[in-house]
C-alpha cells in the first residue's frame, strides 16, 4: 500500500469513527428528548381533560400512545445508544425498531408529540447513511435471510387459505369503512327525519330508516367506527397489561407468581359479560368509554395466563442461560429474548379475542349497559329495533355487520392459529 492509500484509508477510518462517536450522541440526547416529550404529553393531556376537549377514554389513550410510549422508548435508547458506541452487533437493528415503533405510536397520538417523531424519523436516516450502514446492514441481512424466508413461507400459507384471504379481505373492508365514513355516508350519526321513520328500503334510504328516522345505512357504516376502535382499543391495552404483568409472574416465579395467579383467578370466577356489567355499573354512566374500561379489566386476565405459560416454558432452555451466563440482566433477558418467543399464541388469541370482545359490546350496548340513546353502534341499534320485527331492515342490517365483523376475526385468527403452528405449517 503506497503512502497516498494509507492516508486515504487512514483518514476512512477516522471519517467513520467521527460518524459512530455523533450518532451515538444523538441517540442519547432523542432519548432525553423522548423522556422530556413524554412528561410534556401527560400535562397536555390532562389540560385537555380539564377543560373537557377530551374524555377518559381520550386521556388514557393520549398517554399510552403518547406518553408512557416517549418515556419507554426514550428509556431505551440510552443502554441502545451506550451498544451502538461499543459496536454491538444487536444494538444498530433496534436503533430502527425503536424508532419506528416510536413514530408509529406518535402518529396514532397526535397533537404535538408528531413534531417529535421527526427527531426519530432523522436517527432513522443518519441510521441508513454508508459511514453507519457498514457496520451492520450486512450482517443483519444475513440474520434476516432465514426469517425472511419463514415470513415468505407464511405468506404463501395465507394465500392458499381461502377462509384467512376472505377473512383479511372483509376486515379490510370494515377498515376502509371505517375510514371513510365521513365520505360514503349521506346522513350523519345522529341526523333523524323524524316524519319518516320504519320507511322501508328506497333509493333515498337504501337500507330504510329506524323507528327514529334515521338512515340505517348510515348508522351501520358509522358504527364501524366505534365498534371497531372499542376492539381494538380493549385488546391493545389488554394484550400490553396482560403480557407484562404475566411474564414478571412466569420469570419472577415465588411471590409474585402467586399474587398475580390468584388475582386472575378471582376475574376468572366470574362470567366476563357479568363481570363487565358490574365494572359499568361501579363506574356510574352507562356508556361507550365505561364498556372499553370494563372490558379492558375483563380481558387482560386470558394474556396474563397465557404469556405466563409460555415464558414458564421459555425461561428453562439453552439460550436463555447463556444470556445469563455473559451477564445479561433479568429485563434485558425478558424483553429481548423470552418475549419475542412468546408472540405467535399472543397474536392468535389476540386475533380471536377481537370477535369476542365485539360481540360483548354489542352484548352490553342491547342489554342497556352501552352507548347512550341515539348513538350509531350495532348492539344499541338491534337493542331499539327489536320492537319492530315486522321491518326487518332495522335489526337486519346490524346483525349481518356484527355477523360479519366478528366472523371475519374468528376466521383469520383459526387460520393464523394452524400457520403458525410449527407441527401443521409444514405438513
Amino acid at each position: 500500500m503506497t503512502k497516498m492509500d494509507t492516508k486515504q484509508y487512514s483518514e476512512e477510518i477516522e471519517e467513520t469513527s467521527s460518524s459512530i462517536k455523533y450518532f451515538v450522541y444523538f441517540i442519547l440526547v432523542l432519548g432525553f428528548i423522548n423522556v422530556i416529550a413524554g412528561f410534556v404529553n401527560i400535562i397536555d393531556a390532562l389540560l385537555l381533560y380539564d377543560i373537557g376537549t377530551i374524555n377518559e377514554i381520550g386521556l388514557m389513550g393520549n398517554i399510552a400512545t403518547g406518553s408512557i410510549a416517549a418515556i419507554v422508548i426514550g428509556i431505551l435508547l440510552l443502554p441502545i445508544g451506550l451498544g451502538v458506541r461499543d459496536l454491538e452487533n444487536w444494538a444498530f437493528p433496534w436503533v430502527l425498531y425503536a424508532n419506528l415503533l416510536a413514530i408509529l405510536l406518535f402518529l396514532v397520538n397526535g397533537g404535538f408529540i408528531v413534531y417529535i417523531g421527526l427527531f426519530n424519523l432523522f436517527a432513522i436516516i443518519l441510521l441508513m447513511t454508508p459511514q453507519i450502514r457498514a457496520f451492520w446492514w450486512k450482517l443483519y441481512m444475513e440474520d434476516m435471510g432465514p426469517r425472511a424466508k419463514e415470513t415468505r413461507y407464511t405468506l404463501y400459507l395465507i394465500r392458499k387459505s381461502p377462509l384467512v384471504v376472505a377473512g383479511i379481505i372483509i376486515i379490510a373492508v370494515y377498515i376502509c369503512l371505517a375510514i371513510f365514513a365521513p365520505y360514503i355516508t349521506p346522513y350523519g350519526p345522529t341526523e333523524r327525519e323524524w316524519y319518516n321513520f320504519l320507511q322501508a328500503p328506497s333509493p333515498q334510504h337504501i337500507w330504510g330508516t329506524d323507528q327514529n328516522g334515521g338512515d340505517v345505512f348510515s348508522m351501520v357504516i358509522w358504527a364501524t367506527q366505534v365498534d371497531l376502535k372499542i376492539a381494538i382499543s380493549v385488546v391493545a391495552v389488554a394484550l400490553v397489561v396482560g403480557a407484562f404483568i404475566g411474564a414478571a409472574a412466569g420469570y419472577f416465579g415465588g411471590a409474585v407468581d402467586e399474587i398475580v395467579m390468584r388475582i386472575t383467578d378471582v376475574f376468572f370466577a366470574f362470567p366476563g359479560l357479568i363481570l363487565a356489567m358490574a365494572i359499568v355499573s361501579a363506574l356510574g354512566a352507562r356508556n361507550l368509554d365505561n364498556i372499553s374500561i370494563a372490558l379492558m379489566l375483563v380481558w387482560w386476565p386470558t394474556y396474563a395466563r397465557l404469556v405466563r405459560g409460555q415464558v414458564l416454558i421459555e425461561r428453562e432452555k439453552l439460550y436463555v442461560e447463556a444470556a445469563r451466563s455473559v451477564g445479561a440482566s433479568d429485563m434485558r433477558i425478558l424483553a429481548f429474548h423470552i418475549l419475542p418467543n412468546t408472540i405467535q399464541p399472543v397474536i392468535v388469541q389476540a386475533t380471536l379475542d377481537m370477535g369476542g370482545v365485539l360481540l360483548t359490546a354489542a352484548g352490553l350496548s342491547f342489554i342497556g349497559f352501552g352507548a347512550e340513546a341515539g348513538s350509531a353502534e350495532w348492539g344499541l341499534m338491534i337493542a331499539q329495533g327489536q320492537n319492530h320485527f315486522a321491518q326487518y331492515w332495522v335489526t337486519l342490517f346490524p346483525g349481518l355487520a356484527i355477523l360479519f365483523c366478528a366472523l371475519s376475526f374468528n376466521l383469520v385468527g383459526d387460520g393464523v392459529r394452524d400457520i403458525l403452528d410449527p407441527k401443521l405449517r409444514r405438513r
